[in-house]
C-alpha cells in the first residue's frame, strides 16, 4: 500500500483530523484508534521536537505550542522532557503519545496512511528517519513551513509531500513544483472555483482542511477537490464506503 495507492482508492478521500478530533481528545491514540474504526483511510497528526533526561531528540505528537489547551499542565511544549510529559494527561485522562506509539497502532492497520505533519522546526530528520524504520506504512508529510518541508526532501527523496497552506498565494503551484509534491493541502476557507482552476493545472490532488459539514465537502467535490481533513469522519459515511 502506498499513498498513491490511497488517492486512487476513492473518490474523495476522508482523512481523519488529529485522528477523530471532534469526538474524542485531539491526537491522541484514542482519537487515532476511532478515525479508523469510523474506516478513515487515512490520519493526520503534528509532530514536534522535543528532549528526553538524557539529550535523546524524539517527536511528540502535538499541535500547540502550548500545552495548555489540551492538557492538565501548562507552559511550551518544548520546554517538557519526555519524561515529564509522561505525567501530564489530556482530557480523559489520556497521556501524549510520541510518534512511535502511532505507528506501533498502524502497523496494525497497514491499509490506513498516516500524514505527518511537520509543526515545528528541526523535526524534518527525525520524521525521515522515522519512515526510514518503518517502511510499511503508506505516509505523506506535509508543512506550513516550506523550508523544513524541503528539508526533509534533501534526507529523503522518495518519501510524498504536501505542502500547506493558510491561505491563497499565488506561487502555490511554484512551491509544489519546487518539493517534487504529490498533492496540495490548503484551508477550505481559502478554495473558490476560480482559484481550483488555477490549482487544477498543477495535476496534482488537492485537499482542504478543516471541513466538518458534509454540504461543504459535497462543493468541494464538485469543485474538483479529491478529499478533505475532518475532525468528524462520522459524519461522512457516504465517502467512505466508497
Amino acid at each position: 500500500m502506498t499513498i498513491n495507492d490511497l488517492f486512487q482508492r476513492s473518490d474523495f478521500l476522508i482523512i481523519g483530523h488529529r485522528g477523530a478530533a471532534g469526538l474524542a481528545p485531539e491526537n491522541t491514540i484514542a482519537s487515532f484508534r476511532l478515525a479508523i474504526e469510523l474506516a478513515c483511510p487515512m490520519i493526520e497528526l503534528d509532530v514536534q521536537r522535543i528532549y528526553s533526561e538524557d539529550g535523546t531528540p524524539r517527536l511528540v505528537v502535538f499541535h500547540d505550542d502550548k500545552v495548555d489547551r489540551t492538557t492538565n499542565a501548562k507552559g511550551l511544549i518544548t520546554n517538557f522532557s519526555v519524561e515529564a510529559l509522561e505525567k501530564v494527561r489530556c482530557a480523559d485522562d489520556l497521556p501524549i503519545p510520541m510518534l512511535e506509539d502511532v505507528i506501533g497502532l498502524l502497523t496494525k492497520h497497514p491499509n490506513v496512511g498516516l500524514n505527518i505533519e511537520l509543526k515545528s522546526k528541526g523535526t524534518a530528520d527525525l520524521v525521515a528517519q522515522a519512515i526510514q524504520a518503518n517502511p510499511h506504512i503508506p505516509v505523506l508529510v506535509s508543512s506550513f513551513h516550506h523550508d523544513e518541508l524541503a528539508q526533509f526532501r534533501q534526507v529523503d527523496k522518495a518519501t510524498p509531500v504536501a505542502p500547506l497552506f493558510a491561505r491563497w498565494r499565488e506561487d502555490i503551484r511554484d512551491i509544489a513544483n519546487n518539493l517534487d509534491a504529490v498533492a496540495i493541502n490548503i484551508a477550505a476557507t481559502s478554495i473558490t472555483a476560480a482559484r481550483m482552476q488555477t490549482l487544477r493545472k498543477s495535476r496534482l490532488p488537492i485537499f482542504a482542511y478543516t471541513v466538518n459539514a458534509p454540504g461543504k465537502a459535497d462543493k468541494l467535490q464538485q469543485l474538483g477537490l479529491k478529499g478533505i481533513f475532518t475532525d468528524r469522519p462520522d459524519k461522512f459515511e457516504k465517502y467512505l464506503l466508497i
